[in-house]
């Protein structure tokens, strides 16, 4: 395993930032180099050995050499603060469950944590469908009146979305959302939608596509169930 190496016996080249490749040198000058700041976590190096080029980052013994990079501190940051969003909170969705912490920090960056104690509304039916919710801890409630009578539609549960629909089409909500218990939601506009595709586009495709794909599978099972009821008509007359 790689963890079991002697780098100690290995040999170096290293791709330096003027486009010169260095070396080969022994572990001790790499060492030395990676001290002084010669060697950064992002700078190329050759393995003789293996005869494969690494960050210096991905070379284990290296590693405390170097600062945590500001993405690492921007979340550590986050996860220390009273109520701060951690990475492993957005890994529980499946659409972004892929997405670097890099990734993961720009889509905080974009977003808005919203604190919703039990029973609050979250949104109004006929808001604006400007952006959607993810649920990071308890769940909420979709509901309508139907006679004066409140109708659930569906119960949102962490680790799942909701507004997507009204958010893509650009159309007022269908129903108000309340949240069951204290839930704690991040909420993701439009216009950040936009800001995270022009700056990071590699992010924002998978996130697409994974949102396309539940809002394809609902409109599968409300077809199928359309289906089912308009079956059950036509037997029973």
């Amino acid at each position: 395993m790689d963890a079991d190496r002697n780098y100690t016996e290995e040999t170096y080249r290293v791709w330096a930032c003027d486009n010169q490749v260095y070396g080969p040198v022994a572990w001790p000058v790499l060492m030395q180099w990676a001290e002084e700041g010669r060697v950064t976590r992002n700078t190329w190096v050759f393995l003789e050995g293996t005869q494969e080029w690494r960050p210096a980052s991905k070379i284990q013994p290296l590693h405390d050499n170097f600062p945590p990079a500001e993405t690492t501190l921007f979340l550590q940051r986050q996860a220390a603060e009273e109520g701060g969003i951690q990475p492993e909170e957005l890994r529980q969705f499946a659409v972004l469950s892929s997405l670097s912490n890099h990734e993961l920090a720009q889509l905080i960056r974009l977003g808005e944590l919203v604190n919703a104690q039990a029973g609050e509304t979250v949104i109004k039916r006929g808001d604006p469908g400007d952006a959607l919710f993810f649920v990071l801890a308890g769940s909420v409630r979709a509901r309508i009146f139907v006679g004066g009578e409140e109708k659930t539609l569906a119960l949102v549960s962490a680790g799942e979305f909701f507004g997507d629909m009204a958010m893509f089409t650009q159309s007022p909500r269908s129903a108000d959302v309340v949240a069951e218990g204290d839930a704690r939601l991040l909420r993701f506009g439009a216009e950040s939608f936009r800001l995270l595709i022009g700056q990071n586009p590699a992010a924002a495709a998978p996130m697409l596509f994974g949102i396309a794909g539940t809002m394809a599978h609902r409109i599968m099972e409300d077809n199928q169930r359309f289906q089912r009821e308009v079956a059950a008509e036509f037997v029973w007359r």
